[in-house]
């Protein structure tokens, strides 16, 4: 019997991509028009579309554009990738802290190569790291996740006594034996 849930799964896909490139437009048409007012000495737009793109945020909140190339992440393992991009979003000056879809699309656009059969399966790989890799990663109350070392007052949640020796091992691992891992998991549910 198929599981209902993979029955949704290529409309669900096809639903976000069509999400992100929406998302992508109302991000450039807000540069535009931030980039305009700028131009003209007023305060960016406010309120408004809620910018979230790789490039947008930074630049809508009037910091320099991050630049992402195409082999940005290129060769690199899961846990440096996001780690890196997590610092770059830092350094452009904008909202730091970012959704495991917004790392998800800068790793890809930057080049990253996952070993997931899919982008589903490879969101599941990207949220299960960012989640178990405490020591590297701290998810905040706005679902964002940012690096632990920017939250030095934060306390550890509670997976993350349970988990150090695994946090380790997940950095290390980077995404090819992640993906290996969570792919059983899920063809054994179908």
């Amino acid at each position: 019997m198929t599981n209902p849930a993979n029955a949704f799964q290529p409309a669900i896909d096809a639903l976000e991509k069509d999400y992100a490139d929406l998302e992508r437009q109302a991000n450039g048409l807000l540069q535009s028009i931030n980039l305009l007012r700028e131009k003209a000495g007023l305060p960016p737009h406010p309120g408004g579309w809620n910018p979230a793109g790789v490039a947008g945020a930074a630049h809508a909140a009037g910091a320099p554009a991050m630049k992402l190339h195409s082999d940005s992440f290129t060769g690199k393992k899961l846990g440096a990738a996001a780690r890196e991009y997590l610092e770059m979003r830092k350094r452009s000056g904008g909202d730091a802290p970012a959704t495991s879809r917004e790392i998800f699309d800068a790793l890809k656009e930057g080049g990253f190569v996952s070993g997931a059969k899919d982008d589903a399966t490879a969101m599941v790989v990207l949220r299960t790291m960012l989640r178990k890799n405490t020591t590297m990663f701290a998810k905040l109350q706005n679902g964002k996740y940012g690096l632990r070392a920017w939250y030095p007052n934060l306390k550890p949640s509670k997976e993350a006594s349970g988990d150090a020796a695994e946090d380790e091992g997940a950095e290390e691992t980077g995404g090819a034996n992640d993906s290996e891992a969570a792919a059983p998991k899920q063809s054994a549910a179908s």
